[in-house]
């Protein structure tokens, strides 16, 4: 089982996408939306949504937590299905203001990134979503992953 635990407003300017591979995905993913915190400065934000996310990580204590953070290590798709293979992971996906990365190191296992640039959060979640749907059909043998 995969959980996406994503600080978001909504899916809705990539619904259909994010639509889309949670259908072919099936009962293998879940996604769950954090609204973001309105109040107080930057800083204050930033504290009060990764507290958040912590909150949430602790309902998956059994998880293998997974931050995707700019500053993660590199991996590839064969990278990424072993690190996802045999395990339930959740996978964390800050938002434009970011995370308190530091707060919420002793929260995680692995803190990963997909490639060098910065993705805004709702296409880090469809990016992510197509990964699991690749190791997947890799698992399958299918030819989805040339």
């Amino acid at each position: 089982m995969f959980v996406i635990l994503s600080i978001s407003d909504s899916d809705k300017h990539r619904g259909k996408v994010v639509e889309e591979y949670t259908k072919r995905l099936g009962k293998s993913v879940k996604i769950e939306n954090i609204k973001p915190s309105r109040n107080g400065n930057t800083q204050q934000i930033i504290k009060v949504d990764t507290e958040n996310i912590i909150a949430h990580l602790k309902k998956f204590s059994a998880y293998k937590k997974i931050l995707l953070s700019k500053e993660g290590k590199f991996i590839d798709t064969m990278e990424f299905h072993k690190l996802c293979t045999n395990n339930d992971c959740m996978f964390i996906i800050g938002w434009p203001y970011g995370l308190d990365e530091q707060l919420l190191s002793s929260h995680i296992d692995h803190k990963i990134s997909f490639w060098a640039i910065t993705l805004p959060h709702g296409l880090a979640k469809v990016t992510l979503l197509e990964q699991l749907y690749r190791i997947g059909t890799i698992e399958q043998g299918k030819s989805y992953h040339y």
